[in-house]
């Protein structure tokens, strides 16, 4: 039997907007007009004045209000057990990030959670995490492995993932993320041979590989150990870097070709000329800078000034910033990067689906895009970036259907 298509029509939108570039910023804001959508793709804009009776299969009346992309979360730690409240409270008494790391707790309190859990375990609250952030407005996402450390909790972290993609049938890219820290009863140096040795056992598993290079987790060198080997494997390059200090692992993973640079809080100019010359996206995540209280601030304008394109992202997790809120992470990075709506919008969608390699297919509610899309409760979606503490999507649309 031939397919049906099937065209729907989103009327009565007083605000639309769609994002057209992130480096520069282009904004088109469409007033009083309808988005068209032809099994799940955005089709065209029209005036919504236009509209004629039968002209589509169906039209749904979004009663003045305005329309955004759905968000895309490109940096989450969203699969995990346990969580690190203790935590929290050592830091409200002086302890830092690093200190508690190297006290055995952090990431290696988590990792203990994490193996200690079953995978149905891990699937489900995992889930419960991932269907709060799509009542939040996000319609993609990339989830790291990292709290395993061995090779049967890695994977099953990884499983799990790939189970939220295909059971809530929403966009999930994979990044495995053994390089998170070195394990209890390890030598940095050991772990990281360990690491490389087993990258193939993650084909089918991850499409990229990702590194924390910090100081005392991995060097630049281990940086630059892992990248060439991931790259011959055919494996995206992420890397964490430049986050708590600087150690020059973003300028060796953008002249590697990283698809993402994260973190950033500690980036120099020559860091930004290298990622400005391979393309690599600056992923900016403002909720751990407010979470950890950080006093360093991303240089986000000098990204943009270079023309480097700049994401946003949760990047949800149980120790430096966990929370499931990217409308939240935009009002962050407004406020503390002093980003205009229509950038920190445009790094909350375009521009962090640029950072998943998969611009071409959602993040700017663009004709041939998926139609990912927020209706919101008000008819001006820079109240996102004027009010804080309130969620102001009401309706969010997957390919087209509504999902909440």
């Amino acid at each position: 039997m031939p397919v049906t298509s099937t065209t729907i029509c989103f009327r009565n939108i007083r605000l639309l907007a769609q994002i057209e570039s992130v480096a520069p910023v282009v904004v088109a804001k469409k007033e009083n007009c309808a988005l068209v959508v032809r099994d799940g793709k955005v089709v065209k804009t029209v005036k919504d004045s236009g509209i004629r009776a039968g002209q589509y299969d169906s039209v749904v009346d979004l009663k003045g209000r305005a329309v955004i992309p759905g968000f895309v979360d490109c940096h989450t730690h969203l699969v995990y057990g346990g969580d690190r409240k203790e935590e929290a409270e050592k830091r409200a008494t002086g302890e830092s990030y690093l200190e508690i790391l190297k006290q055995g707790g952090g990431i290696h309190n988590t990792v203990e959670a994490t193996r200690k859990s079953g995978e149905e375990e891990l699937y489900q609250t995992a889930r419960a995490r991932m269907k709060r952030m799509i009542q939040l407005g996000t319609t993609a996402f990339e989830i790291k492995s990292g709290y395993g450390l061995d090779l049967e909790t890695e994977k099953k972290m990884l499983r799990v993932g790939q189970s939220l993609r295909d059971k809530l049938k929403v966009p999930v890219n994979l990044t495995y993320l053994g390089a998170h820290a070195v394990p209890k009863g390890w030598e940095r140096e050991e772990y990281l041979d360990w690491v490389i040795e087993n990258l193939p056992a993650f084909r089918g598993l991850a499409d990229a590989v990702d590194i924390f290079c910090e100081q005392d987790v991995f060097s630049v060198k281990d940086l630059r150990r892992l990248f060439l080997r991931a790259k011959l494997l055919g494996f995206h390059l992420r890397a964490h870097v430049e986050e708590l200090s600087h150690q020059g692992g973003c300028y060796e993973a953008a002249k590697l070709g990283a698809l993402s640079c994260d973190h950033l809080e500690h980036a120099l100019p020559k860091d930004i000329r290298a990622m400005q010359l391979s393309g690599s996206v600056a992923v900016l995540l403002p909720g751990v800078t407010f979470f950890l209280g950080g006093e360093k601030i991303a240089p986000a304008h000098s990204f943009i000034d270079a023309g480097v394109p700049l994401a946003l992202a949760t990047d949800c997790n149980p120790g430096s910033s966990p929370t499931y809120n990217m409308q939240t992470i935009l009002y962050l990075a407004a406020f503390l990067y002093r980003l205009s709506p229509d950038q920190a919008l445009a790094a909350g969608t375009l521009g962090a689906a640029r950072a998943l390699e998969r611009h071409k297919e959602f993040g700017g509610l663009l004709p041939g895009q998926r139609a990912d899309f927020n209706v919101l409760k008000t008819d001006d979606y820079r109240d996102l970036f004027y009010y804080f503490g309130d969620n102001f999507v009401d309706k969010t649309y997957l390919a087209g259907e509504m999902i909440r």
